[in-house]
């Protein structure tokens, strides 16, 4: 549908859906999605595979503000193909993005919540014109999901993020971690219910994953967290806890797709590899709406500590600067 309207879209959308049979009203939410055209398939992709988890409506709004004419753009994808959700993909070129509450308050679902999803770094950029579009739409919005993975800087990123953070942001790196996070509080969560007195991280330090964990581990034990740089495939290769007893060791082998746990006096044992994907993290997101308090410590309390603490950095080949 070239150089259209919001209205004439969700006519066109409420025809196809009378044409095919598909009905609005098993959606659980309205997932918008706001992207630049580098991540719009990816983010189309992503968002169908979590819809089979979650069915819903996606509206995917692709911002392309330096083209030279002001117009609207859209597209519909019904089926099986899109999981089960119903997607509306709008190009907004020009200055027609420079309002998107406008162009997607009249196609979310009646009476389900509403989340939006930024992809790359337009929710942590120093001037995102995605956030300064929003209006009402980011305040009637349960969750706010961003991707620090994948913005320039991550570091830089989750700092924004934590200065710009309110009730209801959430982030994939956070989500990418929760099972690494889950495993750990399990091992302590059992005899001999020793005291923790130091951590150790070996991996990526400047991934979002890595300083996410780290923070974490600083704010929920109280210890001092040493970080160490490491070539590795995936972003944390090592978390060690030490106590009285020995080390708690968790070593992620991505070539045999486990994890490897070691506790003092007992057999190695293996975990499942708690890399996900970007459906994966984004459908956790998607099952609570409410506000996630330890991801807003974490963010507030938990990177400044961490900022201040014990760390060695490592050039391109993974070795010690």
């Amino acid at each position: 549908m070239p150089d259209t309207d919001t209205a004439s879209v969700g006519r066109r959308l409420v025809a196809e859906r009378e044409a095919t049979g598909f009905s609005a009203l098993g959606r659980v939410l309205t997932l918008v999605v706001i992207t630049r055209p580098e991540d719009a398939e990816h983010a189309v992709e992503t968002a169908a595979a979590a819809s089979r988890e979650h069915p819903m409506r996606v509206i995917t709004v692709i911002i392309r503000p330096d083209e030279p004419v002001d117009r609207l753009d859209a597209q519909l994808r019904l089926g099986a193909d899109d999981g089960a959700s119903e997607v509306v993909v709008m190009a907004a070129l020009g200055r027609v993005g420079g309002s998107i509450d406008t162009l997607v308050m009249g196609l979310l679902l009646p009476d389900v919540p509403v989340v939006l999803w930024f992809t790359g770094d337009l929710a942590t950029s120093p001037e995102s014109e995605a956030l300064a579009s929003l209006g009402s739409l980011g305040r009637i919005a349960a969750r706010r999901v961003s991707d620090v993975t994948h913005a320039a800087d991550p570091v830089a990123a989750l700092r924004i993020a934590a200065e710009r953070y309110q009730p209801g942001d959430a982030d994939l790196a956070w989500s990418q971690i929760s099972i690494l996070r889950a495993q750990l509080a399990a091992t302590l969560d059992q005899p001999p219910y020793l005291t923790v007195t130091a951590a150790r991280m070996r991996g990526r330090v400047r991934s979002p994953e890595f300083r996410l964990l780290a923070a974490w581990l600083v704010l929920s034990l109280g210890v001092p967290v040493t970080l160490e740089a490491a070539d590795s495939p995936i972003s944390i290769a090592e978390v060690a806890l030490t106590r009285a007893d020995g080390d708690i060791t968790l070593i992620g082998d991505p070539a045999a797709g486990v994890t490897r746990l070691r506790l003092p006096d007992l057999p190695e044992q293996h975990l499942p590899l708690t890399q996900r994907t970007a459906a994966e993290c984004l459908s956790e997101e998607l099952r609570r709406l409410d506000q996630d308090r330890v991801y807003g410590d974490v963010l507030r309390r938990g990177l400044p500590l961490l900022d201040g603490g014990p760390l060695r950095d490592a050039d391109e080949d993974g070795r010690h600067v």
